[in-house]
């Protein structure tokens, strides 16, 4: 008989025994995965995490800037300059003559003036592009109008210029830049990010440090973000060591030492090749006035009426638009009736701090709240003026970053115009006037565009919520043409001020040519003077009240 022990032996061998049959059998039907397997999905694995990100759809906003920035490329010559840059566009060998002359011109006739273009050496040009200043004039009466261009793209231009007035009207084009030099100014433009940098100041209560600002830093060390993310806007500062971000209190620009112009290039925007007068076979047209009852547009101009180019022309030193009717304002008590009980927001740049400053320091119809120096004396800073018999109350503030001061200024006041905007509660009594171009020609103009279009649905949300208000979109105006012509060029302003018609040119605002106004009377003054300043304004608040 058998021992207990070997039966407990018995009993764990037949245990053992089954479990190595079930084991190889569910082995054969599950077939793990052999080490090589393994390995290999490991690989494939880590190949899929290295695979570059999903790219995320450009949003509405992006799009948007995308077609206008395309839409005006796509008007600019695509051209580069030869070894020799006398191969560009001269003014002084073009020539331009009267097209099917006229033994009478009346007022309202269209004078065409044909344009053939030489290069510096005397060859006909066989391609378009060039950028002009085309204007009529009378001196003696004060007159003044701009053109119209029709680019045929091989070499000859016409310009139409609608004969305004009667008299001795003069013609003047000037060929600002060669299509050569508007090429390499847009690739400039666009070469980086800006010509301009900014330095911003952190403060806390035991220190202050200095650090690098932009719209994008190359930098290794940590970066404070200034994000908007309802307009897609972010500006970027270097972190100081010990320092939050919310600290950053001052800023100011610095300018680069850099230049994306070729030595050939360069020579195009030497003063001597810049604004140069194209010479004509005529003096001037003699024009009469064959139809004495011409009506003159007896509308008053209001907010969300078209406005064509040319729009306007200046008879007597007085701007008279072509689809509307001006009310000038003549002294003080005009502009007091027009602001009486109203409240008015200047955002923008110098531009518009000139109607502060004329209101406070010209007409005396209101005093600065808590500013004593006067003229352009901290020009930055945002001001407050009040005339509390009349209940006027007059506000200016900057556009927001970027702006060109090298002097530290107090960041911690700016915001965004859009922002501005959204803060304001609106109203019958409320009045916007809204400017920016200067300070933007320094940097690609997809920055401008995305401005714009955030000033336009910030515009929006306001007219929504009150319809009342009033909202006047001002351009920028010519500048010096001695200025530094790469940074903040003619053109660079032009190709701003064909977004600010594109993009505002079907919305309830009043909209305030000054380019074409500073054009028409060869204004080269960023700060126009008060003979124009005054039509710039009286135009503003005919819209207005």
């Amino acid at each position: 008989m058998p021992s207990m022990s070997q039966n407990k032996f018995k009993w764990l061998l037949s245990f053992c025994i089954l479990f190595l049959v079930s084991f190889f059998w569910h082995w054969h039907l599950i077939k793990f995965p052999s080490p090589s397997q393994i390995l290999h999905v490991c690989h494939l694995y880590e190949k899929e995490q290295t695979k570059a990100p999903v790219t995320k759809p450009p949003s509405e906003l992006q799009s948007k800037i995308k077609d206008i920035f395309m839409k005006i490329e796509q008007s600019l010559p695509n051209i580069t300059i030869s070894s020799n840059w006398k191969n560009s566009t001269s003014g002084r060998n073009s020539k331009g003559s009267l097209v099917n002359r006229k033994g009478k011109y009346c007022v309202g006739d269209v004078l065409t003036v044909q344009y053939d273009m030489f290069d510096h050496l005397g060859n006909r040009k066989t391609y378009g592009g060039d950028f002009f200043r085309p204007r009529i004039f009378t001196p003696a009466l004060k007159a003044g109008a701009s053109g119209r261009i029709e680019d045929f793209n091989n070499g000859t231009y016409h310009m139409h210029f609608t004969l305004f007035w009667e008299g001795k009207v003069k013609v003047s084009t000037q060929l600002f830049h060669p299509s050569e030099g508007v090429a390499a100014l847009w690739r400039a433009r666009h070469a980086s990010l800006g010509v301009l940098g900014f330095h911003g100041r952190f403060k806390n209560a035991t220190a202050n440090a200095v650090t690098e600002c932009g719209f994008k830093l190359e930098s290794d060390s940590d970066v404070c973000e200034y994000i908007d993310e309802g307009d897609e806007e972010a500006f970027y500062c270097t972190k100081p060591p010990n320092m939050s971000c919310g600290s950053l209190n001052d800023m100011k620009a610095i300018f680069l030492p850099t230049s994306y112009l070729t030595t050939e290039e360069k020579h195009l925007f030497e003063r001597s090749n810049i604004g140069v007068e194209i010479p004509h076979n005529f003096q001037y047209i003699d024009v009469q006035n064959c139809d004495k009852n011409r009506a003159k547009p007896t509308e008053k101009c209001k907010t969300g009426m078209a406005s064509p180019y040319p729009s306007g022309y200046f008879l007597e030193g007085i701007w008279n638009p072509v689809f509307c009717n001006m009310v000038f304002y003549r002294n003080p008590d005009n502009f007091t009736n027009c602001l009486k009980g109203k409240r008015l927001f200047l955002i923008g740049d110098s531009t518009l701090r000139q109607y502060i400053m004329y209101f406070t320091e010209h007409i005396h119809i209101a005093k600065y709240y808590d500013y004593h120096e006067g003229g352009w004396s901290s020009w930055e800073r945002s001001l407050l003026a009040m005339n509390m018999d009349k209940d006027i109350m007059v506000s200016y503030k900057r556009h927001g970053f970027p702006l060109e001061s090298t002097m530290f200024y107090l960041f911690k006041e700016d915001k965004y115009t859009s922002r501005q905007i959204d803060e304001i509660g609106g109203g019958r009594n409320t009045i916007i006037a809204i400017t920016m171009g200067q300070h933007f020609r320094q940097f690609p103009l997809q920055l401008y565009i995305r401005r714009a279009l955030n000033i336009r649905k910030a515009i929006e949300r306001l007219l929504t919520r009150s319809p009342d208000t009033k909202v006047i979109i001002k351009t920028e105006n010519t500048r010096n043409t001695n200025t530094a012509v790469e940074r903040l060029s003619e053109f660079h302003g032009y190709c701003q001020y064909l977004v600010m018609r594109e993009v505002f040119k079907d919305i309830d605002v009043g909209f305030v040519d000054a380019m074409d106004m500073t054009y028409a009377l060869a204004t080269e003054s960023v700060h126009p003077q008060l003979p124009v300043l005054e039509n710039i304004m009286s135009f503003t608040f005919t819209y207005a009240c």
